[in-house]
């Protein structure tokens, strides 16, 4: 099916190009067969009015154009016939042919952009690749809002290449700026090379659905695929199984993260700080690590305090507290602050187990 599918699609997409071909082909035809109706009628003019050239050429254009001033005509027989046939029954339909035509084309141009069949020159921008198969307009947009969000990224022309959007992008997309897409496969030289990749300055393949190990295969591919046209930019992959992480990124992929389709702020933190991502990915997982909370009563210590003794205990690293007072959770608050605790959050090791008792203990004798 998925074959068939591409077959017509492609039969689709050469007929299209096939109509703005011949359009273009009339207009240039239209053009030269009009250049000689009004070459003819110039030497016509001169030969049978006495005109001089450029009096020849005004009054061919006026009368053409159906301007008529009036401040020259032609006042012979055979001046007066040779108008009639060239201009009022062969020019003015031939140029109103060409206009016509010209009109078709940027319609059709128009069309191409809106359904994602024509190739943008770009440079420096970013390409994503694929769109995830649920969900894909909204995680497109909360992506491509996190880029704007970013300082690095917020001018960035995005390029999208998915076949997502045969109808052209949402609304909430396109208001985005600065985006469009082409209607295309990620794994064809041609549609890779259609959304100028070589030149691109970031690339990230998303996988078509987070949860089916098949799609790092498909991932796998892109990554020879943008190796054979010698892509020079960081590349991002999403890898489904932890396993073919290493093979991705022999293949060419710089960074290589989970598709946490809930969190795609972690693209955006990949680039703008590289590394930070694995962090990121440790949050949503149990290995290794682990978050932990504490209820005990802490107050009269500096935040920096609280931090020291925990660490120096390997109790783990507090990275924040509930308030008291507010219930509220405080992150990363300033060093010399002194909180009122209700409770403490923190990263622990999994082989590092302490009870709320022993931390209070812990805290108790710094605060003494």
């Amino acid at each position: 099916m998925h074959f068939i599918l591409r077959y017509f699609t492609k039969r689709h997409s050469l007929s299209r190009r096939r109509v703005q071909h011949d359009l273009m082909h009339s207009i240039l035809n239209s053009c030269l067969l009009l250049t000689a109706v009004f070459a003819l009628h110039v030497g016509l003019m001169m030969y049978y009015e006495g005109l001089s050239p450029g009096d020849a050429i005004w009054l061919t254009l006026t009368t053409a154009t159906t301007v008529g001033y009036g401040d020259i005509s032609a006042t012979t027989t055979e001046g007066r016939f040779a108008t009639v046939f060239l201009i009022y029954l062969g020019g003015i339909f031939v140029l109103a042919k060409v206009v016509g035509d010209y009109f078709d084309y940027r319609l059709s141009v128009r069309d191409k952009k809106t359904r994602g069949h024509w190739s943008w020159n770009m440079n420096h921008h970013i390409v994503i690749l694929n769109s995830p198969t649920y969900s894909g307009e909204r995680y497109l947009q909360r992506l491509i809002k996190q880029f704007r969000a970013s300082d690095h990224y917020k001018d960035t022309a995005i390029y999208l290449l998915t076949r997502q959007f045969p109808q052209g992008l949402p609304d909430f997309i396109t208001q985005l700026d600065n985006v469009v897409h082409y209607s295309g496969d990620s794994s064809s030289p041609q549609d890779l090379a259609a959304v100028c990749v070589a030149q691109a300055r970031d690339v990230i393949i998303l996988a078509k659905d987070e949860n089916d190990e098949g799609s790092d295969g498909r991932t796998f591919d892109i990554l020879h695929r943008l190796k054979d046209l010698k892509v020079n930019a960081s590349i991002l992959a999403e890898c489904v199984e932890d396993a073919n992480r290493k093979r991705l990124e022999d293949a060419g992929a710089n960074i290589v993260i989970r598709p946490i389709r809930a969190y795609p702020e972690m693209i955006v933190r990949a680039f703008d700080a590289p590394g930070s991502e694995r962090i990121i990915e440790n949050m949503f997982n149990s290995e290794n690590d682990e978050y932990r909370r504490y209820d005990v009563d802490i107050s009269n210590m500096t935040w920096r305090d609280v931090v020291t003794q925990l660490i120096t205990h390997d109790v783990g690293i507090a990275v924040a507290y509930i308030d008291r007072h507010s219930h509220e959770m405080v992150y990363n608050p300033s060093a010399y602050t002194k909180p009122d605790i209700q409770a403490l959050i923190t990263i622990s090791k999994d082989n590092t187990v302490h009870s709320n008792d022993d931390v209070r203990k812990l805290v108790s004798q710094e605060g003494k």
